[in-house]
């Protein structure tokens, strides 16, 4: 491991970060963090969204539905020596606004969740999405529509966007 990685292990939860989609959120991480920011990391997985904006210097927040994937996240952020919210919260329980968000889970689910995603992020706070098949991407479009889209990128038969508010 170099200075700076990030060390990993993914146990059953989704998300090493060689997938195109969790490689774009990554991306959207390493462009949009500064110090002090808030991130907010939707379905976190194996948390590695979240570990990367933290080393990066934001405060984090990360929430899964699934119990494993946070023991899995917390586990990992303690290897990294880092200080992460992660828990099982629901997301319509969630008040605070962040600068960042980024959610990489199916479209179907993004969707669901488009009206809280977009109550959580602050006035001019940026979204990255990922984990889009390119063929349901317009329904993530749709949903998010009063949003801006700043980027669009598809990989094979994935599709990630971003948007600012």
């Amino acid at each position: 491991a170099k200075e700076g990685d990030v060390i990993l292990e993914p146990g059953i939860a989704f998300g090493t970060g060689e997938h195109p989609s969790t490689a774009s959120c990554l991306e959207a991480i390493a462009e949009w963090s500064e110090d002090g920011l808030t991130c907010f990391d939707v379905g976190c997985g194996s948390g590695i969204l979240a570990l990367a904006a933290a080393k990066l210097g934001m405060k984090v927040v990360g929430v899964d539905i699934e119990e494993q994937a946070i023991q899995s996240s917390i586990e990992n952020a303690e290897k990294n020596g880092l200080q992460i919210d992660f828990s099982q919260t629901d997301i319509t329980d969630v008040t605070k606004e962040f600068d960042v968000i980024v959610a990489n889970l199916y479209a179907e689910v993004l969707v669901a969740l488009s009206g809280d995603i977009q109550r959580c992020l602050k006035p001019s706070g940026k979204l990255a999405l990922a984990g889009i098949l390119t063929t349901k991407v317009d329904a993530v479009l749709q949903a998010f529509s009063s949003l801006t889209l700043i980027r669009r990128k598809e990989e094979g038969d994935w599709t990630s966007v971003w948007f600012q508010k």
